[in-house]
C-alpha cells in the first residue's frame, strides 16, 4: 500500500517482450483497477501514460553507505529532540502538521494536495508501519524553545531485500521560518548515528525530480542509484480499449 492505495512496486518488463505489450497486459487486468504502479523502465511508463495512466511522481532513488559516510555531528542545542512516539495519534499530529505544511507549499514539487485529515492519516500509516514498514527509533521531532515542532524526520525499515529494503527516510521537513541552516543535515546525521548503532549499513530515500533538496542529500553522502516513475492506473471502466 502507498498513501492508502494498493501499489504494484518495481514493475519490470519480461526480457524479450515489448514495453507496449506489457502496458496493454497491465491495463487488461481488471484486478489492477485504480492501482498505483511504480517502474524504473521509462518505456513502460510512457506506454502506460499513453493508455491513460496518470503520472504521480518522478522520483530519484538515492542511497547512502553509512560506513563510507557516517554521521558528522549531532543536533543543534537550540532545539530539543523528541522521539516520534510509536503511538502518536491524530491529536498529536494536528500540532505537528503546521510545520510540515509550511515546508511543502503549493509550489513545492512535493506539495501534498490533500486536506489535513488525509495528511494526518498518511503520517499515521507511517507511524504504525502499514505504509512502508516499522518506524525506526531514529524518527525524531525538533522542538523550539516554546515546545513547538519545527522539523522532523521519519525513518521506516522496509522488509524487502537490499537495495530496496532496509531503512528509508519516509519523510523529512523543516519549517521554512527557521533561520538556522543545515537542520535537515542534522536530522539525517542523528538518524545515521542511531541506524549505525542498530547495525544498518545503508540509508535510502526518494526525492522528487526537481526538488532542490537533492543537493543537500548529495552533500550528506547520498547518491542516485535509480530513477522511478509512479503512475495511477485508470479505473477499469475508463480504460482505453
Amino acid at each position: 500500500m502507498r498513501e492508502g492505495t494498493p501499489i504494484a512496486d518495481l514493475a519490470t518488463v519480461v526480457p524479450g517482450r515489448a514495453a507496449s505489450d506489457a502496458a496493454q497486459a497491465v491495463l487488461a487486468a481488471e484486478s489492477l483497477s485504480g492501482w498505483l504502479i511504480a517502474t524504473e523502465n521509462p518505456s513502460l511508463a510512457a506506454c502506460l501514460i499513453r493508455l491513460g495512466a496518470a503520472p504521480k511522481r518522478h522520483a530519484l532513488i538515492m542511497q547512502c553507505d553509512l560506513r563510507e559516510h557516517p554521521a558528522r555531528g549531532g543536533l543543534d542545542e537550540r532545539f530539543t529532540p523528541a522521539p516520534l512516539p510509536q503511538d502518536a495519534d491524530a491529536a498529536q499530529w494536528t500540532a505537528i502538521l503546521p510545520s510540515w505544511r509550511a515546508a511543502f507549499p503549493p509550489d513545492h514539487p512535493d506539495h501534498f494536495a490533500g486536506d489535513d485529515a488525509q495528511a494526518i492519516a498518511f503520517h499515521l500509516r507511517l507511524v504504525d508501519g502499514s505504509e512502508l514498514g516499522p518506524l525506526h527509533r531514529s524518527s525524531t521531532l525538533l522542538l523550539d524553545e516554546d515546545g513547538r515542532a519545527v522539523a522532523g524526520i521519519m525513518v521506516n525499515v522496509r522488509p524487502q531485500d537490499p537495495p530496496w529494503g532496509g531503512p528509508w527516510i519516509a519523510d523529512i521537513w523543516r519549517d521554512p521560518s527557521l533561520r538556522t541552516s543545515g537542520v535537515g543535515g542534522m536530522l539525517i546525521d542523528h538518524a545515521k548515528a542511531l541506524l549505525t548503532e542498530d547495525g544498518h549499513a545503508k540509508l535510502t530515500l526518494a526525492v522528487t525530480a526537481g526538488n532542490p533538496a537533492r543537493r543537500s542529500y548529495e552533500r550528506t553522502g547520498f547518491r542516485i542509484f535509480v530513477e522511478a516513475q509512479t503512475l495511477r492506473l485508470p479505473e477499469y471502466s475508463r480504460r482505453v480499449r
